[in-house]
């Protein structure tokens, strides 16, 4: 194993604080960046004052690609190498952002001193270990990219499992993050030696690179007599483009309107000279290029048909012919070429950052049926090869690609201009032939074998299945409900034969969002739709009325299909939840209503129209005097006061806001999310509270629901502007720690108690091993507490829900949550999450351990500035005395002191 100096060997276990995660389904490997340095965070502070106060600015044409100097943005100077020069413009790396950034003027740049450069940089590269996609095609679920995206910020335990040094790239087995993305059911587990041999395969720059799986069972290398050059991994450079950012490209190549490749004109001189110099240097050179299934994803050289050569990734091999598919990274185009025009990529040549973007037209969406010949070949001759002006509206990381805006002579905005344009060539193209319709009969035609043999029983029981688990078209039983959204699949026993499925939202507890009703059948069942999705439902609503509109029926076997309403005509996708000749009874799938409709007024479902989610997600009323049933007792007046609630929002255009408390299941196993609707002026459950009818205590065994392996969140009826007094219980900082309300005392000391009792009685259970389930676990003060497992391995974690904390703790001491306990897992969780407010995200180590140790264990009164992502932002006082103030003067003095320390040591 090789290491890097100053930086964490292989082999060794080291804390990183996760700045940064690219978790675009382009790349199957999880790439994120990560401070391994917190324990030096005072150097890198005094090192950002120092050079606060550069050498000398630098003069016109001076300084060449690879020099290391200060680069200053937003009044901040930055450590930074040049990685090209453009007369007077400059493209530079932040060596401690990893970003990089062009457009640079000779006077935004400044030499530093030599000792500016000794530490190295704040962030490194790294892969997090022993993960792949669990999805087929190689790419991650939109379940698993939200999950990623709450990654940065997080200071985690991890193992350095390999370096690869030549690409400055740390391989890092990351068990707290691994363990619950396998858990929760998107990701699957290689070993830490199958898993570098598919890094050494795929490991690509950020530009696409697609492993075949053909390509991966070849053992082909082109090999003549000799040994012959080998290609090496090493990452393009791409110059960052800040949002907003408006600037002249070239239009290179077009696929389809999600994706234009554009490429930045100020480079155009540049790039013709790197292409002149690239031909110099392999054109008539003598040379064999070794190439196999390990190299796909690395850089190389190419041929292309006119003689030129260029930079290029190796994306597939196929070895009967000898010939391979590189994509050109400085012009977006896939081609062909026989191995004998590959050679390895000159380290020379990596200079040059790539300046050629994968884009999507902003605000432009194939509205789930994808596109047409005839609209992209109108696309093409709008755009490709035309040089027009673009305007970076934003990054999208999780796809991978810059959402821009692009705008032609005399400033025609055409996106716009092929908005306006499509949906005529949708009608005209549907007069030739329906393209979607031929690729929907496509799809089937390879299904029609498999389902000929299908034998499905078309009763369909509900069945429960884990709110993590990934939602895909796997053959098992019944309709299943989610957490938050519903997927439908038939009973079958084969594991060949998949069929449609729809795709569920899945929503955290304590969310809380903007929705419409669209069905209720009383207080206790009822489906919201999420407002933010209005639009795309509505385009597949218009979408289906004119794909379906001449349709015939024919016979079918899938449970996912589309129905016409038997009331207005319409057509919907729906799920079958039984079938007896000659009616079905279907569930709109979008709507959550039920229908009974006739046989011959289903449809097989296109599978364009699988694409979105389904869009009615199953809820219950939160009822604080029976929070463990969805099956209260509301009367007829309950009803009537829930309907108007719903009504006079919608008559009023007034959006609900959502918040979902619990997730649970009744007696059919059924998912429910128990939630709360409110208005900016009140809550349908705080009108209703009164009217729920009073019935006598449930045993648990009688008890009609429970909740599937989480616990009750609850606001507290904390209102902004009000003030609590309350107990810090766990500090991680200044911006995470947790209280419990002073008037919560008596709840906290009964679930003790209830505690102790059950755990004695549960003592020689068997202890749950599963991470991210729920449990009882001791603490270190020999007590029994609530807790949910976030790791098992190398060590079982465990956050404790009502205080905060997260503790190792022995596996003897854990014991799992009997279904017994519903009285237990009702008491909604007490540990408040806080933050004090006004204080910057980042702030020195020293303030985050002042405050621990001056809060911990100690009771404030809190005034509640505002609520954000689910946090309470707060003021703290200690009788007159505000914590806040407090900390700032501290901070400032100790700042103080730190420059004045600094300054006497230089």
């Amino acid at each position: 194993m090789s290491s890097i100096p100053g930086l964490p060997t292989p082999g060794s276990d080291v804390q990183i604080l996760i700045t940064r995660v690219n978790s675009s389904p382009l790349c199957v490997l999880v790439e994120l960046w990560g401070n391994f340095s917190q324990g030096k965070k005072a150097e890198y502070q005094y090192l950002a004052q120092d050079i606060q106060c550069p050498g000398e600015i630098f003069h016109e044409f001076e300084g060449n690609a690879g020099d290391q100097c200060l680069v200053q943005m937003d009044n901040i100077w930055y450590r930074c190498r040049i990685v090209s020069r453009h007369g007077s413009n400059y493209s530079v790396f932040l060596i401690d952002k990893a970003w990089m950034r062009s457009g640079c003027s000779a006077s935004m740049l400044a030499w530093g001193k030599k000792e500016h450069f000794l530490l190295p940089p704040e962030v490194e590269f790294c892969v997090l270990a022993n993960v792949l996609p669990l999805s087929h095609g190689n790419s991650w679920s939109h379940t698993a990219m939200e999950f990623l995206k709450t990654l940065p910020g997080k200071s985690v335990k991890a193992y350095v499992q390999e370096i690869l040094v030549p690409q400055r790239t740390f391989l890092l087995h990351i068990p707290c993050i691994s363990k619950l993305m396998y858990e929760m059911g998107f990701a699957k587990k290689l070993s830490a030696e199958m898993f570098k041999d598919f890094v050494l395969q795929s490991l690509r720059s950020p530009s696409e690179a697609v492993v075949s799986t053909e390509t991966q069972e070849m053992p082909v290398r082109n090999e003549p007599e000799g040994p012959g050059e080998q290609m090496h991994k090493q990452p393009f450079m791409y110059p960052e483009l800040p949002t907003g950012t408006m600037v002249t490209v070239i239009v290179t190549e077009v696929t389809n309107p999600q994706r234009v490749f554009c490429q930045l004109r100020i480079f155009s001189q540049e790039l013709k000279k790197l292409l002149e110099q690239l031909t110099q240097h392999y054109e008539g050179r003598l040379a064999t290029c070794n190439i196999g299934p390990d190299m796909l994803g690395f850089p190389c050289a190419a041929r292309g048909s006119d003689g030129s050569w260029y930079r290029c990734v190796l994306q597939q091999v196929f070895p009967t012919n000898k010939v391979v598919e590189v994509l050109n990274v400085d012009y977006g185009m896939k081609h062909l070429v026989t191995v004998d025009n590959v050679r390895p990529l000159a380290a020379e040549f990596f200079r040059m950052p790539v300046a050629t973007y994968i884009c999507s037209l902003h605000g432009i969406t194939d509205k789930g049926v994808g596109w047409t010949a005839a609209q992209i070949d109108y696309l093409r001759s709008l755009l490709l090869g035309k040089t027009v002006i673009a305007k970076f509206e934003y990054q999208s990381l999780c796809e991978g690609v810059h959402y821009v805006t692009l705008y032609g002579h005399g400033n025609t905005n055409l996106n716009n201009l092929f908005s306006s344009k499509e949906s005529g060539l949708l009608e005209c193209e549907k007069s030739t032939g329906d393209y979607s319709k031929l690729m929907c009969m496509s799809a089937f035609a390879e299904k029609d074998e498999a389902q000929k043999q299908s034998k499905t029983k078309m009763t369909m029981q509900p069945a429960v299945i884990p709110a993590a688990q990934n939602l895909s078209a796997t053959p098992s039983e019944g309709l299943r409900s989610t957490g938050s959204g519903i997927s439908f699949q038939t009973q079958n026993s084969s594991n060949e034969s998949r069929t449609a499925a729809f795709m569920a939202h899945m929503f955290p507890i304590g969310s809380a969002l903007d929705v419409n009703v669209s069905c209720i059948e009383s207080p206790n069942d009822f489906w919201c739709q999420l407002v933010q999705n209005a639009g795309h439902l509505k385009w597949l609503m218009r979408d289906m009325q004119t794909y379906y509109a001449s349709s015939q029926f024919h016979p079918f076997v899938e449970t996912a299909c589309v129905a016409r309403h038997p009331d207005n005509g319409m057509w919907y996708r729906a799920h079958v939840i039984n079938r007896q000749t000659p009616h079905a009874d279907v569930l709109l799938v979008d709507y959550g209503q039920t229908k009974t409709v006739s046989l011959y007024d289903l449809r097989r479902i296109c599978p364009a129209f699988l694409n979105l989610k389904g869009q009615a997600f199953r809820c219950s009323l939160y009822n604080p005097a029976d929070p463990t049933s969805t099956m209260n007792d509301w009367d007829e007046e309950a009803l009537a006061q829930f309907e108007d609630f719903v009504n006079t929002a919608a008559s009023n255009h007034v959006i609900l806001k959502c918040t979902i408390y619990a997730v649970m299941c009744n007696e059919q196993k059924v998912l429910f999310n128990i939630v709360d609707l409110e208005t900016p002026f009140e809550s349908v459950r705080t009108r209703m509270v009164a009217l729920a009818k009073s019935v006598p205590p449930k045993k648990a065994s009688e008890s009609h629901s429970h909740f599937n392996g989480s616990y009750c969140y609850s606001p507290h009826n904390i209102k902004t502007g009000t003030e609590e007094m309350v107990t810090v219980t766990c500090v991680n900082g200044v911006n995470q720690f947790f209280c419990q309300l002073e008037r919560n005392a008596d709840v906290v000391k009964d679930l003790t108690m209830k505690l102790s009792t059950l755990c004695h009685q549960l003592k020689n259970a068997k202890p749950p091993t599963k991470c991210g389930t729920v449990c009882f676990a001791k603490y270190t003060d020999g007590h029994w507490y609530r807790g949910w497992i976030k790791a098992t391995q190398p060590s079982v974690l465990v956050h404790f829900v009502d205080y905060g904390d997260t503790l190792e703790v022995d596996k003897s001491d854990l014991l799992p949550v009997p279904r017994e306990a519903s009285d237990i897992m009702s008491v909604p969780v007490q540990a408040v999450e806080c933050s004090l407010s006004d204080f910057p995200a980042s702030v020195p180590r020293e303030v985050n351990s002042w405050f621990e140790s001056n809060a911990t264990e100690h009771k404030f009164r809190a005034l509640v500035v505002a609520k954000e992502c689910g946090k309470l932002l707060v003021e703290l006082y200690n009788g007159k005395t505000q914590l806040n103030s407090t900390i700032k003067k501290e901070f400032q003095i100790e700042m103080q002191r730190q420059e004045q320390s600094f300054l006497n040591t230089h």
